[in-house]
Order: C-alpha cells, then sequence, then structure tokens
C-alpha cells in the first residue's frame, strides 16, 4: 500500500547512504512521495537568530569552517555535508531517473524540472522570494516563517493584530523581498540562480571566495547537482513538449 508524503532528514551519516536511503523508502516505506531535507543547524541557532549573524564572523567558502565535523565549523556535528548532499541528490537523482520517472514522485526531482521548464518552483526555498510560510505558536505570535520563530521576526500577535494584516504588512513584505535582494554577486552571476535562487536564506552561512556574505553553505553540493542533472532534465522537458512518454510500463 502506498502512504502520504514522507519527510527524511538527510544528515552528516544518512547522506553518505543515498541509494540505501533511496530504496529504502521506496520499497519499505513506499509514500506517494519523497521529500529530502538537509539537515543545517547553526552552532549558534539557540542565541542567534538566521541572518543575524556577524558578517565577519562567517566563513569563506570551501574552508574547514564551512563544513561539520571540524573544531571551528559554523555548523553542528550532525548538519550534513555541503559535498554530501550534492552527491546525495546527484546519486538519487540517478536511481530515479533511470528507473522510476513518473512512478515515484520525489519532491526534490520534480522541482527541478519545473524549474527548468520556467513553471516555477514546486519547494519554498526555491522561490524567488519568502514570506508565505508564516508560522503561528500556540501563544498566538506570529512569526515571519517557520525557520524564523526568533523575537526579531515576530510580526505580532493575533489577540491584538488581524493576521491578515500582519501578512501583508511591510514588515513581511520587507522579508519576502530581502531573498533576492541580499544576494551575493556570485549567486547573482551563476548560471544556476533560476534553479536555486539561493537556497533558503536560512542557510546563508558563509562567505564567498571573495569575502562577501550571504552565500549558502549547501553551494558547493547544490551547484555540483544542478550540473549532473542539467541534460537530464533538458531530455525530460524535450519529451514532454513533443508529447513523449517519460518511462515504459
Amino acid at each position: 500500500m502506498s502512504h502520504s508524503t514522507r519527510w527524511t532528514v538527510v544528515n552528516r551519516e544518512n547522506a553518505k547512504l543515498p541509494c540505501e536511503v533511496y530504496k529504502f523508502l521506496r520499497n519499505e516505506v513506499r509514500p506517494r512521495q519523497m521529500q529530502f531535507i538537509p539537515c543545517v543547524e547553526p552552532k549558534v541557532f539557540r542565541d542567534t537568530a538566521p541572518q543575524k549573524w556577524d558578517p565577519d564572523s562567517l566563513p569563506l567558502q570551501d574552508s574547514s569552517a564551512a563544513r561539520p565535523g571540524t573544531p571551528d565549523s559554523v555548523v553542528t556535528d550532525w548538519s550534513v555535508d555541503p559535498e554530501n548532499w550534492g552527491d546525495f541528490l546527484s546519486k538519487g537523482w540517478d536511481h530515479w531517473y533511470q528507473r522510476d520517472i513518473g512512478k515515484v514522485f520525489v519532491n526534490n526531482f520534480e522541482n527541478a524540472v519545473s524549474m527548468w521548464m520556467g513553471k516555477g518552483a514546486k519547494m519554498c526555498v526555491y522561490h524567488q522570494f519568502c514570506g508565505k510560510g508564516v508560522a503561528l505558536e500556540h501563544d498566538g505570535n506570529l512569526y515571519v516563517c517557520d525557520h524564523d520563530v526568533y523575537p526579531e521576526y515576530k510580526l505580532g500577535n493575533i489577540l491584538e493584530v488581524s493576521s491578515s494584516r500582519m501578512v501583508f504588512s511591510e514588515q513581511q513584505r520587507k522579508f519576502g523581498f530581502d531573498k533576492s535582494r541580499s544576494l551575493p554577486r556570485q549567486c547573482r552571476e551563476c548560471q544556476f540562480l533560476f534553479a536555486c535562487n539561493g537556497e533558503c536564506p536560512k542557510n546563508r552561512l558563509i562567505r564567498t571566495h571573495d569575502g562577501e556574505p550571504g552565500l549558502n553553505y549547501l553551494c558547493s553540493g547544490l551547484q555540483n547537482f544542478w550540473g549532473h542533472i542539467d541534460n537530464d532534465v533538458r531530455n525530460i522537458c524535450l519529451r514532454l513538449a513533443e508529447g513523449k512518454p517519460l518511462y515504459r510500463d
């Protein structure tokens, strides 16, 4: 029997077993849809809100501090390694593309096809703008996003202000547009900007090689993944445009 969507958190350990994780979910859990979520947790998450870090303290891309498991790492030891995240997605894609396309639905892969087709993101982290996923807590406090439940990102309380007023407030609009406005030059000039849009702002924990802050911790892995699937996705788009089937029964 097929079940509903299953979210799988990919951490430093299971990221090393992409095919095993994928096949276990497909054969044993058998969800209607899979979604893989990278575990990225800054060491300072208890005291510092996302994007409120000291820019000068952020590590440079490809430095030891931009990887998990090192004494100076910016993330917890169990956070996924950027390179392993890209490898996890790439090998999972290969297995899906060769055997399961059209039969098994993986949000991460369906989203990539949608982006290449110009149909927009199916996952919020790849949208050009943020702001559509507010978080309401038990005490009535409303926050800009469920990744940003910190005092700095509180919009107000529904017992005092209507939720519609807060959702369309200038604070929320600014938060949404800042995702795109704050991208470093390296992102703006990237050939895969259309597919990534800088991913989730909560993961922009590192600096580019030239020292500009705001680069996504997962950047190197994502670039490898986008490059790995580029030809495959173009082939999918072509077959869809020609009305050809994507798989054989």
